[in-house]
Order: C-alpha cells, then sequence, then structure tokens
C-alpha cells in the first residue's frame, strides 16, 4: 500500500487497520512524493493500494499535466485499488472524480469501518463501478443546477484573473450583466463567498 506526496501518521494506522480487519499477514506503507516515482511503481506492478488525499492535488506543488497523467494511469491499471479521500470539495467536483475511474471515494469523516467495507467490496466483489462512501453519497445527491454556457465563459474568464470589468469590456456585455451571471453561477454552485470561489475554479481546472 503507498501513499502520495505528504505524509500524515494517519496512514500509519490506517494500513495497521486495514492489515488487521482484512487478515493481512503482509502490508508494506511505501511513499512517493512525486508523480513520476509513482508511474514508475505503478507500470511495474510494485503498487496494490494507493490513498490519494484530494488536498495533496491542489496545493501547487505539482503541474496540472502531471496530476492528471497520474491520476489516468493509475485508475487505468487494473491491478491497482484507487482510494481517493475527499476534503473540501464541491458535490460538482466529486461527481467529475468518479467519471476519473478512481476504486473508492472516501471522506475523512467516514469511519475506518467504512474503507475496509469498500475493500472488501472492490476487491472481492468488484462491480467496475467506483464505490462511494454512504457519507459522500448523501452528499453528491444535492441537486445542482447546470451553468449556462455564458455563466461557464463568466468562471473560466475568472479563473485565467480577468476582473469583472474586463470581462465585461472584453464581451461587450454591461457590468451588471457580467455581475449577475457570476452571482448565479455561484448560487447553482453553493459557493459562499470569494474564498470557495477560487477554491472551485482552481479544482475544476483539473476536471
Amino acid at each position: 500500500m503507498t501513499y502520495f506526496h505528504k505524509y500524515h501518521m494517519s496512514y500509519d494506522l490506517i494500513a495497521s487497520f486495514i492489515q488487521q480487519e482484512m487478515n493481512v499477514s503482509h502490508l508494506n506503507l511505501r511513499h512517493f512524493s512525486d508523480p513520476e516515482s509513482l508511474l514508475t511503481a505503478a507500470k511495474a506492478n510494485e503498487i496494490d493500494i494507493i490513498i490519494i488525499n484530494s488536498s495533496c492535488l491542489f496545493d501547487d506543488c505539482f503541474r496540472y499535466a502531471d496530476i492528471k497523467e497520474m491520476l489516468a494511469t493509475l485508475c487505468g491499471n487494473e491491478n491497482i485499488t484507487t482510494i481517493f479521500f475527499v476534503q473540501h470539495m464541491k458535490a460538482a467536483l466529486l461527481k467529475k472524480i468518479v467519471d476519473t475511474g478512481v476504486n473508492i471515494m472516501i471522506s475523512l469523516q467516514d469511519t475506518p469501518q467504512e474503507l475496509i467495507k469498500a475493500l472488501m467490496s472492490v476487491m472481492i466483489h468488484p462491480t467496475g463501478d467506483t464505490y462511494i462512501s454512504a457519507c459522500l453519497q448523501e452528499y453528491l445527491q444535492q441537486e445542482y443546477a447546470n451553468l449556462t454556457p455564458k455563466e461557464w465563459e463568466v468562471m473560466n474568464l475568472i479563473q485565467e484573473g480577468y476582473t469583472l470589468s474586463e470581462i465585461a469590456s472584453k464581451k461587450c456585455r454591461a457590468m451588471s450583466t457580467i455581475s449577475t451571471q457570476k452571482r448565479n453561477a455561484m448560487n447553482k454552485l453553493h459557493l459562499r463567498n470569494e474564498n470557495e470561489l477560487l477554491r472551485f475554479l482552481h479544482q475544476n481546472t483539473f476536471f
């Protein structure tokens, strides 16, 4: 079993718990600090289980292209079980995480028993579908209205660093129209403030 990027003592506890609960006689916990070494190990079939914490993807330590390649390689390998720990992500993005093909999607608020249940389901009785914890399933059931093309256009330009006045000038629209489109998009995505908006846009670039 391995984890990517940053160490947290919970990984040792998780490994010990898995070994005990699943009656595994031997389990090594390995650390990979960069996508290149992780991909090399994955291609050499040296990994059985990989833990990825969502917060590690969005701390600006790695290029988007490297992260995308890493996820595609890991999720495309039938011999690797990918566990994605969700932290501070909106439901609209979680739905895109499912589309990447991760095997298990679990919240840091879930119990250790939920992880064991997920591993048993995916590794012993595989269906090919992503195992989503009950906690996250409830969260994902929130309804999100689709953004209009013009609302996405405003969101993408904000991500690129344009101000609302610059967007209005660039798109030949009234400032009030751009402001309304931004507000409508934030309401649809359940974003409460500018910090949540910027976090969402930053995470959305991966998917």
